[in-house]
């Protein structure tokens, strides 16, 4: 019988399910769906596989869950559309800093997966359209896939590639850098 309140084991069990998806989201990217076992995420997360069964039930299904985008997406996107291009860049970098992972990067490379198909859907449904709903003007679409194309790129710069300068560049550098050429696209026609 685990100790500790109610409470405490359920902020334990939301912990190990972050920490279990938070593995599975690594894994499927770098390897694909074919090639990753569910011992091998519960190896990553330093959890039995039974747990990871208990949690998600099978590997499509935790496939499911770790390819959904609507947290980050939410996140992303919770800002008034006039400083939208600052919360972007601010809120990516940040999510840089906590996780040494990006949700836009872990798009690129999941959807070109095996299975990667849904990745790519939840991607689309729950980030970029959402954008281009919220924008005014023609090429609201292209705009908005302009913004998470420039998006995924500094990403894959910092994390991926590590570029020397945008690795080095401060936080509030970077911001100040590329949130006016967001916003620029958020705001303005092409």
């Amino acid at each position: 019988m685990p100790t500790g309140s109610i409470e405490e084991q359920r902020r334990h069990a939301c912990a190990t399910r972050e920490t279990i998806l938070r593995a599975a989201r690594r894994r499927f990217s770098s390897c694909g769906y074919a090639d990753v076992t569910l011992r091998d995420i519960a190896a990553d997360a330093d959890v039995s596989a039974a747990l990871v069964v208990k949690y998600f039930g099978s590997k499509e299904d935790l496939f499911a869950q770790a390819s959904g985008f609507e947290h980050d997406a939410e996140k992303l996107l919770d800002c008034e559309l006039p400083r939208l291009g600052e919360h972007l860049v601010r809120t990516l970098l940040d999510y840089h800093e906590r996780t040494q992972g990006d949700p836009l990067v872990r798009a690129v490379f999941t959807s070109s997966r095996p299975a990667g198909g849904r990745f790519r859907d939840n991607f689309e449904s729950q980030l970029v359209t959402r954008l281009a709903e919220r924008l005014t003007g023609p090429r609201a679409r292209l705009r908005a896939e302009l913004v998470c194309s420039h998006l995924m790129g500094l990403g894959a710069a910092r994390l991926v590639l590590r570029t020397k300068a945008i690795s080095a560049e401060p936080t509030e550098e970077l911001v100040a850098l590329t949130a006016p050429l967001i916003q620029r696209w958020l705001d303005d026609p092409l």
